[in-house]
């Protein structure tokens, strides 16, 4: 079949605008089924503590214990001192009244004591910060309301090359409750046996 010069132009032009429209047919179905659903995802959360202490014991040799608020509510925990008391790695006693700077007289206050290496050997942070210590250097455990706790982690072993001197024994790192809106009170009624005397205890 002969086919003049103009009508071989146009079959030409006509094959390529076909092509050319397919083209885009092909690639744009796909761009439908990817466009976004228009719906929003609302991300938790994140609080980073100014603690060296590291979250799990796979990551360091050191060990780490770490006491959520729900644990220390299943045991009943009233105070801080319960809590640390508790403690396999704490002296005999776990809590001391005294101050080595005063000949061991009670001056006190409650100073957890870490492997028997005295109250001036373990560190206590306050979210990843000094706890506010005593003129004798020794810092008050019973000044945090165990109802603010949202969970304590402790260092079970020596971190005085990051600390210092007051770390040997170990660090105690006490996170408060963040963003909390309300009131709590609880209180504590018991004793050990009958006719032993009674203990009370409140938190607000």
């Amino acid at each position: 079949m002969n086919l003049s010069s103009n009508e071989l132009f146009k079959a030409v032009r006509y094959a390529l605008y076909t092509g050319a429209a397919a083209a885009v047919t092909l690639t744009a179905a796909p761009a439908f089924a990817q466009d976004p659903q228009g719906e929003t995802q609302s991300l938790e959360t994140v609080t980073v503590t100014g603690s060296r202490i590291r979250k799990a014991d796979v990551e360091t040799a050191q060990p780490i214990l770490v006491l959520d608020r729900a644990a220390i509510e299943k045991q009943g925990f009233n105070s801080v001192v319960d809590i640390l008391s508790n403690l396999t790695e704490a002296g005999s006693p776990p809590i001391s009244r005294s101050s080595v700077l005063a000949s061991g007289e009670n001056v006190g206050g409650y100073y957890i004591d870490l492997r028997n290496l005295g109250p001036n050997r373990t560190l206590i942070l306050l979210n990843g910060k000094r706890l506010g210590a005593t003129s004798d250097g020794l810092q008050d455990l019973s000044q945090v309301p165990v109802a603010s706790i949202e969970r304590i982690e402790v260092l079970k072993d020596g971190a005085s090359a990051i600390y210092g001197s007051d770390a040997i024994a170990g660090v105690v790192n006490i996170i408060t409750r963040r963003n909390y809106d309300g009131a709590e009170a609880s209180a504590y009624i018991g004793q050990y046996d009958d006719g032993d005397g009674t203990k009370q205890t409140y938190s607000m």
